[in-house]
C-alpha cells in the first residue's frame, strides 16, 4: 500500500511551472554587472552581431551596461558580417548598423566573398567569419571579441561532441572566456537561456532577424535543436547538460595544469618557430598528458590553429611509444623522433605557406604563428612569405648554414620582401627596415579533441 502523500512534499507541477517562469524571465539591469564583468579588463571590445535574437540582445544589454558606468568603461564597436550566402544578408547588415547607431555604437560592416566551389559551407563560413572578425578587431584596437552564445548553444555543442565520441576537452564544450587567434573571446551570455534573451527583446519591443538556416534540418545543429525538447522530457535539459559541461571543464582545467607543468620542464621553443620535446621526460608522462602536450604543439606550430582529432593523436602517440626513432607528419607539422628528443617543425603542406601583403602601419598574423608589423614610416607595402629554395643562394645561403638552424625550420620561417629584395628575416638576423616579427603560440579551443570542426564554436544567432 503506498504511503499517504505528505503535505510537505513539493508539488511537482508547481515547481516545474515556477522553473519555467524563471527561465523565461527577462534580464533586468541588476544582472548586467555580473554578466559583463569580463569586459572590464579591456579598453575596447568588439561585439559580433548578426541580427539574430542572441547577438542583438548582446548588443543592447552591453550598451546599457556600458552607459551605466559613465566614464572609464571599455569602448564597444559592433562588427557585422555579410557571409555572401543569402541575398537578404546585405540588408540584414544594414539593419544591424542602424540598430547600433540608434544605441550610439560604431558599427563596421564586413563582407565575405564565398568560394566558387564551396564545400562544408557552414563550417567554412564560420572559419571565415572568425578570421574577418579578428582582422577587424585588430584594426580598431580591440583586445577582445564578444559573441552571443547561450546556454542552448552550450547544450547543443555538448550533444554534437558526445555524438562524435569526444574526450574531456570536447565535452567541456565552450568557455565563458577563451581565445580566438591572438584575441580574447568573450561569451558573457553563455549561462543565459535563449528564452530569456527573447523575452528581454520582447519586453523592450525590439525586433530581430531569423536566419532560415537555423531551421534547416540538413545541418546537424538544427537537427539537435529540434530534439532538445524531447531530451528535456527525459531529464537531459539545457541546464543539466550545461552543468555536465561545467564539471568536465573543471576536470579539464586540472589536466591542463599538469600539461603546462610538463611543458615548462620538457619543451624548448625556438623564436624561429619550431620546438623540441625531451624524449625521456615525454615517455614518462601519462598517456593523457602526452596526448595533450603533443596536440597543443601541433596546433601551435601547424598553421591551422585547429585541434587535431583525438584518434589521429592516439595513433601517433602509439607509434612514438613503439618506435624509438622515425619521421612522422601530422597537422601541418613534421616530427623527427630520436632517443633524445622529438623535434616539431612546420611543413609547407599541400597549399604551401601563406603570402601576406602588409601595408605601412599594419599588423597581421602570418601562418597563425607570427604577429608581423610594418612601421608606418615604411616607403611601401611588403610581402610576407617564407623563402623558397631559389632564395637561399650566395650570401644568404652562407648565412643559413652558419645560423645552425634546421633547413626545414628556415624554409617555414617568415621573411619580408619588396619585389625581389629581402628586407627582413628574423631567423637569420636580417633587418633592413622597421618590420617586427613576434612568435605567438596560439592554443586552439581544445588541444586534444576528436570533434572540432573549422570555425567551431558555432555562430551565434
Amino acid at each position: 500500500m503506498p504511503p499517504p502523500r505528505s503535505s510537505t512534499l513539493p508539488n511537482r507541477k508547481k515547481t516545474a511551472a515556477a522553473a519555467s517562469r524563471q527561465a523565461d524571465r527577462p534580464i533586468d539591469s541588476a544582472e548586467l554587472g555580473s554578466l559583463f564583468a569580463s569586459f572590464s579588463g579591456f579598453s575596447h571590445v568588439a561585439l559580433a552581431v548578426s541580427g539574430g535574437p542572441d547577438s542583438l540582445a548582446l548588443m543592447h544589454l552591453s550598451a546599457e551596461w556600458r552607459s551605466g558606468l559613465g566614464t572609464g568603461g571599455p569602448g564597444l564597436t559592433v562588427l557585422t558580417l555579410d557571409h555572401g550566402l543569402r541575398p537578404a544578408a546585405a540588408e540584414e547588415t544594414r539593419a544591424v548598423a542602424g540598430a547600433a547607431a540608434a544605441l550610439g555604437l560604431d558599427c563596421r560592416v564586413l563582407t565575405r566573398t564565398p568560394p566558387d566551389r564551396p564545400t562544408a559551407v557552414q563550417e567554412q563560413a564560420r572559419a571565415d567569419r572568425y578570421r574577418l572578425l579578428c582582422w577587424a578587431a585588430r584594426a580598431i584596437g580591440a583586445g577582445a571579441v564578444a559573441t552571443g552564445h547561450t546556454a542552448d548553444d552550450q547544450a547543443e555543442t555538448l550533444l554534437m561532441r558526445l555524438a562524435r565520441g569526444s574526450g574531456v576537452d570536447g565535452l567541456s564544450a565552450m568557455t565563458p572566456v577563451g581565445r580566438v587567434e591572438d584575441l580574447v573571446l568573450l561569451r558573457p551570455l553563455l549561462a543565459v537561456s535563449k528564452a530569456r534573451l527573447v523575452a528581454t527583446l520582447q519586453q523592450r519591443q525590439i525586433s530581430w532577424i531569423e536566419d532560415p538556416s537555423n531551421r534547416d534540418l540538413a545541418y546537424e545543429r538544427p537537427r539537435l535543436r529540434a530534439i532538445l525538447s524531447t531530451l528535456a522530457a527525459a531529464g537531459l535539459t539545457t541546464e543539466a547538460l550545461g552543468l555536465s559541461a561545467a564539471r568536465l571543464a573543471r576536470a579539464r582545467a586540472s589536466l591542463e595544469a599538469t600539461c603546462q607543468e610538463a611543458e615548462r620542464n620538457l619543451v624548448h621553443c625556438h623564436p624561429a618557430g619550431f620546438a623540441t620535446i625531451d624524449r625521456t621526460g615525454f615517455d614518462a608522462l601519462s598517456e593523457e598528458i602526452r596526448l595533450r602536450l603533443l596536440g597543443r604543439w601541433l596546433a601551435r606550430l601547424g598553421g591551422s590553429g585547429q585541434p587535431q582529432r583525438l584518434a589521429r593523436l592516439e595513433r601517433l602517440v602509439s607509434r612514438l611509444s613503439s618506435e624509438r626513432e622515425g619521421r612522422h607528419s601530422l597537422a601541418g607539422c613534421s616530427l623527427e623522433a630520436s632517443r633524445g628528443r622529438i623535434a616539431i617543425t612546420r611543413e609547407p603542406g599541400r597549399n604551401g605557406l601563406p603570402r601576406l601583403q602588409l601595408r605601412p602601419g599594419e599588423t597581421q598574423l602570418w601562418d597563425r604563428r607570427f604577429r608581423v608589423s610594418l612601421a608606418p614610416s615604411a616607403p611601401d607595402a611588403a610581402l610576407i612569405r617564407a623563402p623558397i629554395a631559389a632564395d637561399l643562394r650566395g650570401e644568404l645561403a652562407q648565412q643559413a648554414r652558419t645560423s645552425g638552424l634546421p633547413r626545414a625550420a628556415l624554409m617555414a620561417a617568415p621573411a619580408a620582401w619588396r619585389g625581389a629584395a629581402l628586407i627582413a628575416m628574423p631567423a637569420l638576423g636580417i633587418s633592413q627596415e622597421a618590420v617586427s616579427f613576434e612568435l605567438v603560440l596560439l592554443d586552439p579551443a581544445n588541444s586534444a579533441d576528436s570533434t572540432e570542426l573549422p570555425g567551431e564554436p558555432p555562430e551565434e544567432n
